[in-house]
């Protein structure tokens, strides 16, 4: 194989490995509380800006927090307004929670959310 085939076959490897992050993620988990369900959403821009929701299904009020987000490799860190961090592993359509902020999330991760809507 030639030098130029060589270079070649490695970008066209390099730019399949590289995921389509940006999009929005969604994941239905009971509640902690034992009644109805908590709706968690993760949404990533393609501007680099992230927006995290959270939900119970019987209760009015929503948990909102914007920020950042950059990924390196398969790693999707999150900046968020209040200063937290999050960090998600990038899973072919799904995001899967490795760090999150307990006092705010609990004890029981965010879930693994999968993509409902892609940039």
């Amino acid at each position: 194989m030639s030098r130029l085939a060589a270079v070649a076959a490695t970008a066209l490897a390099a730019a399949c490995a590289t995921p389509d992050i940006p999009g929005t993620y969604e994941a239905i988990l009971p509640a902690a509380s034992g009644g109805g369900e908590r709706h968690v959403r993760v949404t990533l821009r393609a501007d680099g800006t992230a927006a995290v929701s959270s939900a119970l299904s019987q209760r009015p009020d929503r948990f909102l927090v914007e920020g950042t987000w950059e990924g390196t490799g398969r790693r999707i860190a999150l900046t968020l307004d209040d200063r937290k961090t999050m960090a998600f592993e990038l899973a072919g359509d799904q995001l899967v929670a490795r760090d999150w902020d307990r006092a705010a999330w609990g004890e029981p991760d965010p879930g693994v959310l999968t993509r409902v809507w892609r940039q």
